[in-house]
């Protein structure tokens, strides 16, 4: 990983599928050769970083080449949420709040955009959120970023070969490695000191070096590092951000448990004002036919 020589090929499944694949041995068998055996294959011409963008309706775009994670053509945008709307979008709105029993499943806040032209939202998303706990001193909070369809319906994908029924099923509340559902990112309101050395624009890095319990009525921001990802929206589609009090993405592995929070009373989250909670992440445009 020290190494100034590196390449990245983001894929569009499983990584244990994927890496069976026959084209895909070949490949990394040609980087194997050229950098454990000095065989001259012509690795270095391979492009620095392949990645994927998920269609989610069967198209996905994969080894798409860049010199860089995200693509130099990607524009990081800011996205506002307002809570009186439940909408996210470029302009800031006037201040405004919203909350969710914070104790049940089901308790959350959703923001929602609709794109009028072909997207592709690419990188390492941010949250910055301004949060408050009505009836504690400390939260945890689940945020999950979805593709929807133009009527409203999640988009979701199967990530590895078996399709089957009994498979939609595992991962309808867990198994959650094996479905793609969108880009998740977590964060206890105690633990949200940011180390300053290491956070960037694009990805909040926290130093878990203290615990800051919340006072009474405390609104606090809080930083959310959500996976990186690559979503296609096409024109009529929508880009949904869920806040909430539970995992609802279940256990990673079949058989695993889900993470238990410790959540009491209701979150708060403020928007707009002085108190103007967003979503960064990297727009492209792109052609709508894969060809």
């Amino acid at each position: 990983m020290g190494s100034t020589q590196k390449w990245l090929r983001i894929h569009a499944t499983m990584e244990w599928p994927d890496y069976y694949i026959e084209e895909h041995q070949a490949d990394l068998l040609r980087f194997f050769d050229r950098f454990l055996k000095d065989v001259d294959n012509g690795w270095e011409d391979t492009p620095t970083v392949r990645y994927t963008l998920h269609d989610l309706e069967g198209a996905d775009r994969t080894n798409l080449p860049a010199t860089q994670f995200p693509p130099e053509q990607a524009v990081a945008t800011q996205y506002f949420l307002d809570a009186s709307t439940s909408t996210l979008g470029t302009e800031a709105p006037s201040a405004a709040t919203a909350s969710y029993d914070a104790t049940t499943k089901d308790g959350c806040v959703e923001f929602a955009m609709t794109v009028e032209k072909d997207t592709a939202f690419i990188g390492y998303p941010r949250l910055r959120l301004f949060a408050q706990a009505d009836g504690s001193n400390d939260m945890d909070i689940f945020v999950l970023l979805q593709k929807l369809d133009a009527d409203g319906r999640l988009m979701e994908q199967i990530t590895i070969p078996n399709k089957s029924p009994q498979m939609q099923q595992m991962t309808r509340e867990g198994a959650s490695i094996l479905s793609y559902k969108g880009s998740n990112g977590r964060l206890r309101a105690s633990m949200r000191q940011l180390d300053t050395d290491k956070t960037t624009d694009d990805v909040p890095v926290h130093s878990f070096d203290r615990v800051e319990k919340l006072a009474s009525g405390e609104i606090v921001a809080l930083d959310f590092d959500l996976f990186p990802t690559g979503l296609l929206l096409y024109a009529g589609q929508q880009l949904r951000l869920i806040v909430g009090g539970y995992n609802t993405l279940g256990g990673a592995m079949p058989g695993t448990e889900n993470l238990v929070p410790d959540n009491h009373g209701r979150h708060v989250i403020h928007t707009g004002g002085d108190h103007a909670s967003f979503l960064r992440i990297g727009t492209m445009p792109f052609a709508a036919d894969p060809e």
